[in-house]
């Protein structure tokens, strides 16, 4: 395969996923880390893609894959991120989470937990967690948002207004040094917002791709955020800069599955 028709695979690949790891794209295009390496290098200086620490993503401010395929990027680092997470809650706790694909898993791993009160605006968690006697769960009304569905507008905004949590759990679509923590729907950025203002205590959980990208809207500033839980693929340069902000960071082991070879090939 000469360059040209490598690295057109890889925008392929970034435009269905999003992000890429170095190592999967050795395995699926069957050539060498410094072949890749070399690609990525070419296709960042034509403004394609940005490089990240060991892999890279698309050069897309606001762009947003389809909800179904983001299920399955980055599983293995989600899944251990919401490990991480499920480790901040106790029984009893009245918690909110927000919608996503991180956020989806992190409701899975709660099932050990009881006397939860959870607040979400996404129907996916609320189905996940409805049958479990042991949680009360409170689902957010508004206008439903077709691909991702979660709720937004301002039947959500004015449910939220008499509505405290003890910890707010937010996945998330861009962090940046400068510009925070950012989203890329208006209208459940918003919501997401005005949750992290009624939460005591606020976590992000966020993979290795999600740094240094800023997405439209705003939904909070770092000092808002008590605690951010990524994965080991982070770069220990920009973990280094945020842990200097006085927050607490949380780099989660990536779980290796047994399913994991077969995935990535």
């Amino acid at each position: 395969m000469v360059p040209q028709d490598r690295q057109n695979e890889i925008m392929k690949l970034l435009q269905e996923f999003r992000s890429m790891k170095i190592n999967v794209l050795c395995e699926r295009l069957k050539v060498s880390r410094e072949t890749i390496r070399k690609d990525l290098y070419e296709m960042e200086e034509q403004g394609l893609i940005k490089k990240v620490h060991g892999g890279a993503i698309l050069n897309k401010a606001n762009f947003e894959t389809k909800y179904v395929n983001r299920k399955n990027t980055n599983f293995f680092e989600k899944k251990s991120i919401a490990e991480e997470a499920s480790k901040l809650v106790e029984d009893g706790d009245t918690i909110y989470i927000d919608y996503g694909t991180t956020a989806l898993l992190f409701s899975r791993e709660l099932m050990h937990r009881k006397d939860l009160t959870i607040i979400t605006n996404s129907l996916p968690i609320a189905n996940e967690l409805v049958d479990y006697t042991d949680f009360q769960v409170v689902v957010l009304g508004g206008i439903i948002r077709k691909g991702e569905k979660s709720m937004y507008g301002s039947v959500a905004n004015l449910g939220i207004q008499n509505l405290y949590v003890d910890t707010g759990f937010f996945g998330i679509a861009g962090i940046d040094i400068e510009a925070g923590y950012t989203n890329f729907h208006m209208g459940e950025s918003e919501v997401s917002r005005m949750m992290v203002q009624h939460s005591k205590k606020t976590v992000i959980m966020a993979d290795f791709s999600k740094f240094n990208t800023t997405a439209m809207n705003k939904v909070a500033e770092l000092e808002e955020v008590d605690v951010l839980i990524t994965d080991e693929s982070s770069s220990p340069d920009v973990l280094h800069e945020f842990k200097s902000k006085e927050m607490k960071v949380i780099v989660a082991d990536v779980k290796r599955s047994e399913g994991f070879e077969q995935f990535i090939r």
